[in-house]
């Protein structure tokens, strides 16, 4: 039994001893705020959702977006979308821990910058590597095109993997530099056409870097490639190093590239041209096969429009609560006492006496029969080194 937000205010009227709610300022407001209380104190099993990953999870990649409406850490389950196996059961660890171990089938929350992200390890396909980007000439000769890009040389510094990045410089008044290696080692990526991904660490020391294109292919003239003007996990650029995802399917062929010897790869940065931009780097450049994996989840959205989509925060009387019977009792007095507390009548203090001591009995009911399912995140003090992952 769901119910609407006239329904709902029809029966908080009836709670009120003035019988109107006209002197409320702003009853959505208040409504909203009951509901953050009432998810502070129950995992509503009315507001469990289940949603695909909005990127395929990959080996060796960790960062994914977590869902807008994620309640907190609230999560029940990550599984695959097909043939899951007993093996496949995630664990939450703490950031910290799972950041050291990364261990097979572990998940974490992490919020930064205001945006949350789900943390994800599970050994997958390895993947093929076209070039690790730790010298200029092991595997092919890498160059700059000398003129929006130069000043090519190794960085044993400033890396993500391996021994060392590609370091290189974007001239001013250009708008584009690339660095390409038209003699790497042939990999053949049959496996990886129109279902893989090709993923490149960049380093962005400016924000007036705009878009990253990949080239792969037979040679300068076969090729395939792709823009991205985000990271891997859909979130913006950042100053510093930004993991890149170049699907391949959606990818621009350019001639006809032999996809059982990729022996051919160029990197090209856009860019403003306003001032010059030193110290760019790109390393690690893989292909991977991804898996689509599910979340099921607590979602923070108590309520729905009438034509369906989740919502924070009512807006309008046809909004329809997420709640089933006991859920709406629990909003209802927890609300109740919101509107008594800012309506301050004769007997405001018996009363929010009383919907506290029925919300209190709600909730009682409500958890008992609906015992929260998610993961609790969970730490071990003390790991054998052979236990970490990477």
């Amino acid at each position: 039994m769901s119910i609407t937000i006239q329904d709902f205010k029809t029966r908080l009227q009836s709670k009120i001893h003035s019988g109107t709610l006209n002197k409320v300022q702003d009853i959505y407001n208040l409504i909203f705020e009951g509901a953050g209380n009432v998810l502070n104190a129950v995992d509503p099993a009315e507001t469990i959702r289940i949603v695909a990953l909005s990127n395929a999870v990959y080996d060796d990649v960790y960062n994914y977006a977590a869902p807008a409406d994620l309640k907190g850490k609230k999560v029940i389950d990550i599984r695959p979308q097909a043939n899951r196996t007993r093996s496949d059961n995630f664990l939450q660890n703490y950031s910290r821990e799972f950041d050291q171990y990364k261990l097979n089938d572990s998940f974490a929350i992490e919020n930064n910058s205001g945006v949350k992200t789900i943390r994800i390890s599970k050994n997958l396909d390895a993947g093929a590597t076209l070039n690790d980007s730790n010298t200029l000439t092991e595997n092919g000769t890498w160059a700059a095109d000398g003129t929006g890009a130069s000043g090519l040389t190794v960085d044993s510094l400033n890396k993500v993997s391996g021994s060392a990045s590609l370091k290189f410089d974007l001239a001013i008044t250009e708008t584009s530099g690339y660095i390409e290696n038209s003699t790497i080692t042939a990999v053949d990526l049959t496996n990886y056409v129109n279902t893989g991904a090709i993923f490149v660490w960049v380093y962005l020391p400016s924000a007036t870097i705009s878009a990253i294109n990949l080239a792969w292919g037979s040679d300068s003239s076969n090729y395939l490639h792709r823009s991205v003007t985000a990271s891997h996990d859909n979130t913006d650029f950042v100053i510093g190093w930004n993991l890149l995802r170049f699907d391949w399917s959606g990818s621009t062929a350019v001639g006809t590239s032999v996809n059982t010897a990729i022996d051919y790869l160029k990197v090209t940065f856009t860019y403003d041209g306003t001032v010059a931009i030193p110290s760019c780097r790109v390393d690690n450049i893989v292909a991977r096969l991804g898996t689509i994996y599910e979340t099921v989840y607590y979602s923070k959205y108590l309520f729905q429009s009438a034509s369906g989509t989740w919502k924070e925060v009512p807006t309008a009387d046809d909004d329809v609560l997420n709640l089933d019977t006991t859920g709406i009792n629990v909003l209802l007095y927890e609300v109740s006492q919101l509107v008594s507390q800012e309506l301050q009548g004769e007997s405001m203090a018996s009363d929010i006496n009383y919907f506290s001591d029925r919300e209190k009995q709600q909730i009682d009911d409500y958890v008992g029969n609906n015992k929260s399912q998610a993961i609790k995140p969970q730490s071990n003090y003390y790991r054998m080194p052979y236990m970490r992952r990477r």
